[in-house]
């Protein structure tokens, strides 16, 4: 489902809510069901058996503060809701598919869950990467929506206007008039760059060709390790989430166990190609000599 489509049921989705429990007339408001997004590939490099064959030639690990709302919050106002950006998001997300949520896992429904950002408490180098794929038109497009903050009263109807060349320092103060609204999995796409900034490996974690699911001598790998829960019963949208990245170098005595590896399967598919040979060798003679009769 596109993202307009759901943006477009928050106000059915805030009416379903007011409802309260089911009773005559008035429906329950629908539960989402949670699955596995069929083309994710993000998982956990971290809690992977594969891991153990890898030192961590760097690592880094920073924490995040954001607000986290359900689609039910998009026709409530502020600050437990997002009502002056709804129709705003349904221009930005009408074009792409949801993200995902945590863990590449799709809540569905009016369970469907976005964060919001002060702009300039979003690493520097991320900010760049997302001015970057709205003026070129890249992939990351529309994952990040970023919008100058309403006052009181107004509602937002676009995005910030990306300048045609990248943005001067001098005018990164600007950034604090700004928030920046996603969907938790659209950090996957870029997330060594949130924790590049003053680490001891900058270079390779700000290097996205490096960066992967994969499990490589050289590569980089990372993940959202750590989050916290809004404490919506209280009234609170508050939320943490803390990501973790880390340079791969393969172990010594792993190489040797991949070469190993390597050589048996390459034993392995000999004799199977002999043996598929031999196999096509007896089928053809049987053929030839029918062929005869």
């Amino acid at each position: 489902m596109r993202l307009e489509a759901w943006v477009a049921a928050a106000c059915l989705a805030a009416a379903a809510s007011a409802m309260g429990p089911a009773s005559p007339g008035k429906p329950a408001r629908p539960a989402g069901k949670p699955e596995k997004m069929k083309n994710w590939k993000w998982a956990d490099p971290f809690t992977s058996s594969q891991i153990r064959q890898f030192d961590a030639a760097c690592d880094a690990e920073q924490t995040f503060h954001a607000r986290e709302f359900l689609l039910d919050d998009l026709s409530v106002a502020p600050p437990l809701g997002l009502s002056p950006f709804l129709d705003a998001l349904k221009k930005v997300f009408s074009a792409r598919e949801y993200p995902g949520s945590w863990d590449g896992i799709d809540p569905h429904g009016y369970d469907r869950n976005l964060l919001q950002m002060e702009y300039a408490e979003v690493p520097i180098k991320v900010r760049e990467w997302i001015e970057e794929q709205e003026r070129s038109e890249g992939e990351g497009r529309g994952l990040f929506a970023v919008y100058e903050k309403p006052l009181e009263g107004q509602t937002v109807s676009e995005t910030v206007k990306v300048s045609e060349s990248p943005v001067a320092a001098a005018l990164r103060p600007l950034d604090k008039k700004k928030v920046v609204i996603f969907a938790p999995g659209a950090l996957y796409e870029v997330l060594p760059l949130w924790v590049a900034e003053g680490s001891d490996c900058a270079d390779s974690l700000l290097d996205v060709a490096k960066y992967s699911a994969k499990l490589v001598d050289g590569g980089v790998v990372a993940y959202p390790v750590r989050k916290t829960k809004a404490r919506r019963g209280g009234q609170n949208r508050d939320m943490e989430f803390s990501i973790k990245a880390q340079v791969l170098k393969l172990k010594a005595d792993a190489v040797e166990e991949v070469v190993e590896e390597e050589i048996v399967e390459a034993s392995k598919t000999e004799e199977a190609t002999k043996s598929e040979e031999a196999t096509e060798s007896e089928e053809a003679a049987k053929s030839e000599g029918k062929d005869e009769l």
